[in-house]
């Protein structure tokens, strides 16, 4: 399957910041803002960068965190993830010019 998207172009710089066989969430620079764009199962969600650490980055316990990092280490993103990224946003630019 061929892809659209130009690498040359590459709109976002970002790094992946949990890998999971479920879950991949990337943090990433796009448009000057930040932002991070989670897949659970396939399916994704992007949001401001600052929402998505509220929520997901809270830890009763530092040892657990602690331990999470280093599982989880940031890695820079692959083409592939990139490509995911960008057909989310270009999803919710649909939905918002619906939803006027």
């Amino acid at each position: 399957m061929a892809s659209d998207f130009d690498e040359s172009k590459r709109p976002i710089q970002g790094q992946l910041l949990r890998l999971s066989r479920r879950r991949q969430a990337v943090i990433y620079l796009r448009d000057d803002a930040l932002w991070v764009a989670d897949f659970v199962d396939g399916r994704g969600e992007i949001s401001d960068a600052r929402t998505w650490f509220r929520f997901n980055c809270a830890s009763a316990s530092l040892s657990h965190m602690r331990r999470r990092m280093v599982q989880e280490s940031a890695m820079p993103l692959s083409l592939d993830l990139v490509e995911k990224v960008e057909r989310l946003h270009r999803l919710q630019r649909c939905l918002d010019k619906g939803s006027r």
